[in-house]
């Protein structure tokens, strides 16, 4: 189930509008037809989440898709509805989503934080990003990208670690190295996409005098390519350092799916590395081929 923007606005109305549910397990249904109707940019595929936390799954994963429709198309229509929507759900996520026993999103978000003692700092913290797209403004410097993903990405590691009772210190670095060089392995094959809405996550810093407007068409393509190649350099370290966590992880499910993640992204940045300049006007695809290196890659690192 892919909810629209009215739906999104009606679910966060009081008691959860036409969505309104009257028990527990209705409301984790609601969460997993949300989760299975738009699940492609959740890091972890439903065959490495064990039966026993699929419904804490699906409720998580409803909460990110919401909050981040809200920025993505609920805000970028009505931007202050958005925000106020998303302090909304800030506000219930620091009342561990008490706020309405009516409401499937919250009632099952509810249930999920008190099981697995959730804390509320990983859910604000999605607000915020998404908060920042709304007032979108391009980043000025490395340190503010990686800011940035310091809400809009590494949050959603941790809470993915909890899930799995594998949460630490020494684990969350390692996350947040892999789900940082995942936003910005996206922010870079994302490049044409993003002139045309108006952004561009490349820092000013990179790219000084060059604007939205003329970004694409700069005649200057060696400055354009050092400025995309520093952050090539950068998504690939991270996603080096971010490995050592496969020797930290228990769940042999969740560590595959991690290598998986890791063999993929690292795909991905080396097909956008190729495509040079070109990837400001071509998304680079995934292939039958790339596919299957992925998985052998993923294989190897497991083991």
């Amino acid at each position: 189930m892919k909810l629209s923007e009215n739906d999104i606005i009606e679910l966060l109305t009081e008691n959860g509008g036409k969505f309104r549910v009257n028990n527990l397990d209705h409301a984790y249904n609601f969460c997993k037809k949300v989760a299975l109707g738009h699940y492609e940019n959740f890091p972890v595929a439903s065959v490495a989440i064990p039966s026993s936390i699929r419904k804490h799954f699906y409720s998580i994963y409803s909460y990110c898709r919401i909050a981040d429709d809200l920025g993505d198309i609920v805000g970028a229509k009505n931007k202050q509805l958005g925000l106020n929507l998303l302090d909304y759900l800030a506000e219930c996520a620091n009342n561990k989503f008490k706020c309405d026993n009516l409401n499937p999103l919250f009632l099952a978000l509810s249930n999920t934080v008190d099981e697995l003692k959730l804390p509320a700092e990983p859910f604000v913290k999605l607000t915020v990003a998404f908060k920042k797209d709304i007032n979108f403004s391009q980043p000025e410097s490395i340190e503010d990208l990686l800011d940035y993903c310091q809400y809009s990405a590494n949050p959603v590691g941790e809470l993915v670690l909890r899930l799995f009772g594998e949460y630490n210190q020494a684990t969350k670095v390692y996350s947040d190295c892999i789900c940082t060089g995942l936003q910005l392995v996206n922010f870079l094959q994302d490049v044409s996409v993003d002139i045309e809405i108006g952004r561009i996550y490349i820092p000013k810093s990179l790219i000084p005098n060059i604007t939205i407007d003329n970004f694409a068409k700069h005649k200057n393509k060696f400055i354009l390519f050092n400025s995309l190649n520093e952050l090539y350099l950068l998504t690939g370290n991270l996603f080096k350092e971010g490995e050592k966590l496969l020797k930290l992880i228990h769940s042999k499910k969740l560590r595959f799916e991690l290598a998986m993640i890791i063999s993929g992204g690292t795909i991905i940045l080396e097909k956008v590395v190729r495509l040079k300049t070109d990837v400001l006007f071509n998304r680079p695809k995934l292939n039958g081929k790339d596919k299957i290196k992925i998985f052998l890659n993923a294989l190897k690192k497991w083991k």
